[in-house]
């Protein structure tokens, strides 16, 4: 094995055992005074930096696992709100009449049936909006499965609000009295 290189030095005559032991003194010396004086040696330096630097890491996989969660929980309900959908549709098969409803300021056709019309603008049947891919799919369901899904996504159904309460006063009705709306007039 090789000789440490105090002793090499002092085989070579270039140093004497008084000097090698001075050399070795001051330097414990200066590592006892760097500790007291409140200084970090490299290593406590080094340890510190990899200590940050796995918290950080760990901070970042949990905010990593967590949005992960949040998609898993949304692909989740739109699964739900998918299958809800396609679970209580009612059939507009035999759809004659055209039925407007409005969607993100647009509006909107589907044929349905008179039953169906009627049941609409009561708001006993809501409209169910399916996507697939970038198409819109337009399904009746009920209204109690509507609330439901409106629960979990509020824009995967489009119900007709009734005007409950909203009379007309006396003065409006006298000034609409002149105005008589067609019997076959249809939205």
């Amino acid at each position: 094995m090789s000789k440490s290189l105090r002793d090499q030095l002092m085989g070579a005559g270039l140093a004497t055992k008084q000097q090698a032991l001075k050399a070795k003194s001051s330097t414990k010396k200066k590592k006892k005074q760097a500790v007291k004086s409140g200084e970090m040696t490299e290593q406590e330096k080094r340890r510190i930096e990899l200590e940050k630097q796995k918290a950080e890491q760990a901070a970042r996989d949990r905010e990593l696992n967590r949005k992960l969660e949040d998609e898993r929980q949304q692909k989740a309900i739109q699964a739900q709100v998918r299958q809800l959908i396609e679970m209580n549709t009612i059939s507009r098969d035999r759809g004659e009449l055209g039925y407007n409803f409005v969607v993100d300021s647009k509006v909107k056709k589907i044929y349905v049936t008179q039953e169906q019309q009627e049941r609409l603008s009561r708001s006993l049947y809501a409209i169910g909006i399916l996507m697939n891919g970038t198409e819109e799919e337009f399904r009746i369901i009920p209204t109690t499965v509507a609330t439901k899904i409106q629960e979990r996504i509020p824009t995967a159904v489009v119900i007709q609000e009734t005007k409950v309460g909203e009379e007309l006063t006396e003065e409006e009705k006298d000034w609409y009295a002149d105005f008589e709306i067609p019997d076959d007039l249809m939205w």
